[in-house]
């Protein structure tokens, strides 16, 4: 896009464009082994839900002050790209002390942190990994993930959407903090963009 532009419909249309699309990883400990989830950004309807429940400034103070140093330490690792080999057996050694969301409910109260397992739910995307790990399956586990009948034709677009779907619905009700956890950094994310433009929180 040329940046000589007269009016500020095409540069608006461009950060909303940007603001879809974005997206990032996060590594979340399941059962000893770390896995990367992807997210996006929270939709508008949804960051307000949680902004309702959970002010940003009870929201930051809990960051400083209501998470355990394990807590702390344990998002710390969960925001870094590469882990070394010791980082990754801290990472689920911690995952294995630390109830964030029980942590949560102590300083925040179950509405703010069943707003913030919504925004988790609501965030969380597949990997391009995960949309070629699918488009790549063996056809017993496209139906499973599919729920039976396979469509006629599947590309990228489609598999993205229906892993989608099936995602959310896998991380309803599990005991691990999917939820929870990717809700929390999708907002803090959110609210970076909102007035910084991208970037890391």
């Amino acid at each position: 896009m040329t940046e000589e532009l007269n009016g500020d419909l095409l540069l608006a249309d461009e950060k909303i464009e940007q603001g879809i699309n974005w997206q990032d990883t996060m590594s979340i400990p399941i059962a000893g082994e770390k896995i990367e989830f992807g997210f996006s950004l929270l939709e508008e309807r949804v960051r307000q839900h949680v902004q309702n429940q959970l002010p940003l400034d009870e929201f930051r103070k809990y960051r400083s002050d209501g998470m355990s140093d394990e807590h702390k330490r344990l998002m710390e690792l969960q925001r870094k790209d590469d882990l070394s080999e010791d980082e990754r057996e801290e990472l689920i050694e911690l995952a294995e002390q630390v109830n964030p969301e029980e942590e949560g409910r102590d300083s925040l109260g179950d509405e703010a942190i069943d707003a913030l397992m919504d925004a988790g739910k609501a965030a969380l995307e597949p990997t391009e990994d995960d949309v070629s790990d699918l488009l790549a399956a063996d056809p017993e586990t496209q139906q499973r993930i599919f729920g039976g009948e396979l469509p006629n034709h599947m590309d990228a677009d489609i598999a993205r959407e229906t892993l989608r779907e099936y995602m959310q619905d896998r991380v309803e009700g599990q005991p691990f903090p999917i939820k929870f956890t990717l809700g929390q950094r999708a907002y803090m994310e959110t609210v970076a963009v909102q007035g910084n433009g991208f970037q890391t929180t």
